[in-house]
């Protein structure tokens, strides 16, 4: 998978199909400042294609961890220890080999209480297949607990293995409870340390499971590639960060894009999530940019199941994912946050094209003053509970591009136009400067809305076979065609 992805990541400004820098059409530049990236996606500062580096596989030796004392036969006293002596006597180029079998992490590193296992720059650990070896921890709701650590780590791969816990209570089901929980906070944490990024780590083909904060957390950190991973099961889904699937962070409140733990360039592909315990199934948080979410299959999620949280995030590029059902947006840009922790806008310039939705309440939902989205050549099939294929609120700068929408039933819109009435007060407004324009809408319950707003424009935009009304245009807004 390594091989295979390397040569995705090479494969600049060609067809959608074959890279992951995104389709061969030129992308205008988002305003921001001319120190900051201007162009989403993998690119560098200049706006040209970056290939995000994963590591080599080992070439040195192959360290088993049964020969340093681990028994892969469940129910043993502690494999943590044995797993840890390995990665201790291995060098950089080396490999951790974790052979068929359930290891039983009973306890944490002597160096860092909040883990069971502390990741080495250089050095990779891997199982023998996902379904073949587990890590079982018995972290039971400590404050940071993580099964996998890594801090400032660079070089490493982590593959084919389960992660899961010993937590036999109820899976996370309501967004509202914040008592329920249990397992580890993380499964993977991969973070700064003493301000410098994790850089250069492949996750691949890991189950996760059982974990009551982030399947997979990836802070502070930059080329960070996280592939064919499925993760499922989170014990909580209440406010305050419980049942992300795979979180993407940079720091709140910091935009510094010369920083050295600045949040970029990581990669999302090919994973597989089970939402129906999980709050979000990928979500993107504080200013992290010019990262790339592809290829991704999502099965329901009981929240938006792609996030971008509403503090910042600016320039990502969103391609090419399968989302099915759930209970809120496919794709949402801007978030409320709660009445702890307050979000708002996204950041400029955020890219979601080629995606395949599928009955989500709204397709693609824009809120609370997120500027500058580019939304193209979607697919979105409305189910019976589906409000909206893409709906913009208070979202100045919204472009509606070449999008294919179909379905619904009565009170489906394929796209809407409203006020945002924000979140306490914080990204109030209407739509502003939106243009929409070539899509296509057929066979749809309901064509195109506009409830509120100024500075419209729409453009050899198609409607056929439409069920209601193909447009309806509240009385008093101008809208340019």
């Amino acid at each position: 998978m390594a091989i295979s992805l390397m040569v995705l990541l090479t494969a600049c400004n060609v067809a959608e199909s074959e890279g992951l820098v995104g389709s061969d059409k030129a992308v205008e530049p988002a305003p921001s400042a001319s120190s900051d990236w201007q162009v989403p996606g993998l690119v560098d500062r200049s706006g040209a294609p970056f290939k995000v580096p994963t590591p080599s596989p080992a070439t040195g030796r192959t360290l088993d961890v049964t020969d340093f004392g681990a028994d892969p036969n469940p129910d043993s006293q502690d494999d943590a220890a044995a797993i840890r002596k390995a990665l201790d006597a291995a060098k950089p180029g080396d490999e951790v080999m974790l052979p068929a079998g359930t290891y039983d992490l009973r306890s944490t590193d002597p160096t860092d209480e909040s883990a069971n296992i502390v990741l080495r720059s250089g050095v990779d650990l891997r199982g023998e297949g996902q379904e073949r070896t587990v890590l079982l921890t018995s972290l039971d709701g400590e404050d940071d607990s993580r099964v996998i650590r890594g801090s400032g780590v660079h070089d490493v791969i982590v593959a084919d293995f389960t992660i899961t816990s010993r937590h036999e209570g109820s899976l996370g089901d309501d967004p509202n409870d914040s008592d329920a929980g249990g397992g580890p906070m993380y499964g993977i944490y991969l973070g700064a340390h003493k301000g410098k990024a994790s850089s250069r780590v492949l996750v691949e083909n890991l189950g996760i499971r059982r974990f009551e904060r982030h399947g997979i957390s990836v802070k502070a950190s930059r080329e960070v590639t996280l592939s064919g991973n499925y993760v499922s099961e989170a014990t909580a889904v209440g406010p305050g960060g419980q049942g992300y699937g795979i979180a993407i962070e940079g720091i709140a409140d910091q935009h510094e894009p010369d920083a050295a733990n600045d949040s970029r360039h990581n990669v999302a592909i090919g994973n597989t999530f089970d939402g129906r315990h999980l709050r979000h199934a990928i979500l993107l948080q504080f200013p992290t940019h010019n990262n790339l979410v592809a290829e991704n299959t999502i099965s329901g999620s009981l929240l938006d199941a792609i996030d971008l949280h509403g503090e910042g995030e600016y320039l990502n590029e969103i391609r090419n994912n399968t989302v099915i059902g759930g209970q809120q947006a496919g794709i949402a840009l801007g978030n409320s946050g709660g009445s702890k922790n307050k979000h708002d806008a996204s950041g400029p310039g955020n890219w979601v094209h080629s995606n395949n939705l599928i009955g989500n309440r709204q397709g693609i939902l824009v809120i609370l003053g997120t500027p500058d989205t580019r939304i193209e050549e979607n697919r979105i099939t409305a189910g019976e509970n589906s409000k909206a294929g893409i709906e913009v609120r208070n979202a100045p700068g919204t472009e509606l591009h070449g999008n294919h929408i179909t379905g619904g039933t009565d009170g489906f819109w394929a796209i809407r136009l409203s006020e945002d009435r924000g979140a306490d007060g914080r990204g109030k407004g209407i739509p502003t400067g939106v243009r929409i324009e070539r899509n296509v809408i057929r066979q749809a319950a309901n064509g195109i809305r506009i409830d509120a707003g100024k500075e419209l424009r729409l453009v050899e935009n198609v409607v056929d076979g439409i069920d209601g009304v193909k447009q309806r245009v509240a009385d008093g807004i101008d809208v340019s065609r």
